[in-house]
């Protein structure tokens, strides 16, 4: 199976589409993996707005964008991609986009 470069953006889109049509917050998720399978290990949330990032947290949406970190995760490795094992995504109200970052640069960001 060939790589898809839409993938990514492809299924964010979709969860935003979902989730995210009344989100007012801006911020960041930060996710790593050390994980030999390349699953998602851990995430930091980053956000200007702690009550939106509460409510981010308390609904749908963060277990869906868990298990989509972990399939991006997954297919990245798959497909030898580097920084495959880390990245950020930026949430602007009701949309999303993903980075993907170096790991000095991932510990970076999650230690702000």
């Amino acid at each position: 199976m060939n790589y898809d470069p839409t993938f990514d953006q492809t299924r964010l889109d979709q969860l935003a589409d979902q989730c995210l049509v009344d989100n007012t917050g801006t911020g960041k998720v930060i996710f790593l993996s050390d994980d030999e399978d390349n699953r998602l290990e851990l995430t930091s949330w980053r956000f200007e707005d702690e009550e939106a990032q509460a409510r981010l947290m308390k609904s749908e949406f963060k277990l869906y964008l868990l298990e989509l970190l972990d399939t991006l995760l997954v297919y990245r490795a798959q497909h030898e991609l580097p920084n495959a094992s880390q990245g950020v995504v930026s949430v602007r109200q009701n949309q999303m986009t993903v980075q993907w970052v170096s790991r000095a640069e991932a510990e970076r960001l999650r230690d702000l």
